[in-house]
């Protein structure tokens, strides 16, 4: 297959089997890249990842502290929602089936019903009313509330201009949940509204997984940080912080190394120091195959092992994955646009995994290109892109950032996704199917 396929129209979305999946022409096997390598597809890669380490340990926390925290334990409703009938307006409740005659009917207010504890219980008798607020529970005998703005009240009578129907403005007693209802299923991030919902519950503490502890550092001798003088053949650490804020997650502890210079001891040592206090280890740089591409040996140094060397994915084919001690070791290309686009694509539903949280479901979307584009096949391509309207049957066109390369950082940092290339892609045209991984 030379090209994607061309579709008048476009196809349903496909779902990827997990985040980091493709289109479907792209789990397959990949074919030799041009240097006669071997190479992992994407997917494969995935599965490899992970099974590098288990997630973490869990730890009780309050519900107050639970924020962005992922759930250890399912949490089941232990009585339903809302626990009584209550009216969901300001208004008088009254009894839909006592309104024989002719409107308006007048009827007598004989109680008055706020949203709190209810004392004693106020039922209706016939042609009466009561005054009844928001969250208030209904009165016995009582099947409707009139809203406020509905009737004309004069002391103690109010005259209604309407039938009303029967559960008119009324919430009625676990029509949200019943009683043994998940309510929030193990591995959720606890976002706002899973906090709210276990508080409606009456939950105050929750088992959470702990933070999943990632320790990382850049390579390379060139490496400066911004700020500190630069001199020729230099350049500043822009790795460091696309990981800082790759890795800025409530359920992550980040533990910052900073650089370390392309020597073997000192790349040891640092890799030592990290895997000790850390469940996962990611580094930047020094995983290819260059003079100064220490990262493999280093971690045979250190007694751990290498699951994952070659990844058929463009660009970031020579992303690592292993394992030293307890800790599992990703090791990044050095190529700032690469380091974004495999963490994107790989690294972080491993993380998510690790960290406990259930297998997302992220769609690569099928969308038609409105580019032109040659590629060598073996690879699964990402390019940036960006999506500009609909063709004339309502598909979404992409099209790509000007001269795309994973060596132009601006550039990516003005992509809204990914145009996906298939393994076996030689090029594309407009009007030819692609794949859309949204960022």
């Amino acid at each position: 297959m030379g090209h994607p396929r061309k579709l008048p129209e476009i196809s349903p979305p496909v779902t990827q089997r997990r985040r980091g999946g493709h289109l479907q022409d792209l789990l397959q096997p990949a074919g030799p890249d041009h240097d006669h390598e071997t190479l992992l597809p994407v997917d494969l890669a995935i599965e490899k990842g992970l099974t590098l380490r288990l997630p973490v340990t869990t730890e009780v926390v309050d519900l107050a502290h639970a924020s962005g925290r992922v759930l250890a334990q399912t949490l089941t409703a232990s009585s339903p929602q809302p626990r009584f009938d209550y009216s969901a307006m300001d208004g008088y409740a009254v009894d839909a089936e006592d309104m024989g005659g002719a409107f308006p009917v007048k009827l007598r207010v004989i109680g008055h019903i706020a949203a709190s504890r209810t004392k004693e219980d106020i039922p209706l008798k016939t042609r009466t009313a009561v005054r009844i607020l928001t969250g208030a529970p209904i009165p016995p005998g009582a099947n409707a509330v009139i809203a406020q703005e509905e009737v004309r009240r004069e002391g103690d009578i109010v005259a209604i201009n309407r039938l009303p129907r029967r559960g008119e403005n009324i919430r009625l007693r676990g029509e949200d949940v019943q009683t043994g209802d998940t309510l929030i299923a193990r591995g959720s991030l606890m976002d706002a509204r899973a906090m709210g919902v276990a508080a409606s519950a009456g939950v105050a503490q929750v088992e959470v997984f702990r933070r999943l502890r990632v320790a990382m550092f850049s390579t390379g001798s060139e490496l400066r940080q911004p700020g500190e003088n630069i001199a020729p053949g230099e350049i500043y650490n822009s790795n460091r912080y696309i990981l800082r804020g790759l890795l800025d997650k409530p359920w992550i502890e980040l533990i910052d190394l900073g650089a370390c210079h392309d020597e073997p001891k000192a790349l040891r040592a640092r890799m030592l120091e990290a895997a000790a206090q850390a469940d996962v280890v990611i580094t930047t740089g020094g995983v290819s195959v260059g003079d100064e591409d220490h990262m493999a040996d280093v971690v045979h140094r250190c007694d751990g092992t290498i699951a994952v060397t070659r990844v058929a994915i463009k660009p970031g084919k020579p992303l690592t994955l292993g394992q030293i001690g307890q800790a599992a070791f990703v090791g990044l290309p050095g190529n700032p646009g690469a380091v974004f686009t495999t963490f994107r694509v790989v690294v972080e539903g491993l993380l998510q995994a690790w960290a406990g949280l259930k297998q997302q479901e992220e769609p690569v979307r099928p969308v038609i290109a409105d580019f032109t584009w040659t590629c060598r096949t073996g690879r699964a391509t990402y390019l940036p892109a960006l999506l500009k309207g609909y063709n004339a049957h309502g598909a979404p066109l992409v099209d790509l950032l000007p001269r795309p390369n994973s060596g132009k950082l601006f550039l990516l940092s003005k992509a809204e996704g990914f145009a996906v290339l298939s393994p076996d892609c030689e090029g594309v045209k407009p009007g030819d199917l692609v794949g859309w991984f949204a960022l």
